[in-house]
């Protein structure tokens, strides 16, 4: 149960966020609460956290996004994408290295996951468009991982089929929004 409302209220902040609303960390709050509690049952402990630390971006998120910011979407520059790419490098393999000594069913790809999220989830709140392109890549992975779960997260790997369509709408809308604000 508790993944299918998951489901629904990421699917409802999907939408918001492409939309570049500001109610969609609202969204993003609850469904990281549920997440996280989801992620425990399943033993996926770097999604755990990773979900403890979104609650946290959500709020940023949220203040960041303030009713009166003028904040424009941008694209990341040079350095900021060859620093998330070697920040995903490292600490993906550094927190695979400490989930294989767990019950963690799946240590790699719950690491990979995992940072690429965070990388996703700070160029969103920064509103940079390569948020989209890592979201894409993580809700690839992300639908693998669910599939591959002893349990099966059949509605979490379907939202994020839905996401990894809803991160290439995103992408380009929040291009066109780029460039109307120029």
């Amino acid at each position: 149960m508790i993944e299918i409302i998951c489901a629904i209220i990421g699917l409802i902040q999907g939408v918001l966020v492409a939309l570049n609303k500001r109610s969609n960390w609202i969204a993003y709050i609850v469904q990281m609460v549920l997440l996280f509690v989801f992620s425990l049952i399943n033993n996926l402990y770097g999604d755990a956290g990773n979900s403890l630390i979104y609650i946290i971006f959500g709020i940023i998120g949220l203040i960041y996004w303030g009713k009166n910011s003028n904040r424009k979407i941008k694209n990341a520059n040079t350095a900021e994408r060859l620093i998330a790419c070697a920040l995903t490098f490292v600490f993906s393999f550094g927190l695979f290295f400490v989930l294989r000594n767990t019950d963690d069913p799946l240590p790699f790809l719950d690491s990979f996951t995992t940072v690429t999220s965070f990388v996703a989830t700070y160029f969103m709140v920064t509103k940079k468009t390569d948020a989209w392109i890592v979201w894409f890549i993580n809700d690839i992975f992300y639908i693998v991982e669910y599939i591959l779960l002893p349990d099966k997260a059949i509605y979490l790997a379907i939202l994020n089929l839905i996401w990894t369509a809803l991160a290439i709408y995103s992408y380009f809308n929040w291009r066109k929004i780029m460039r109307a604000q120029e």
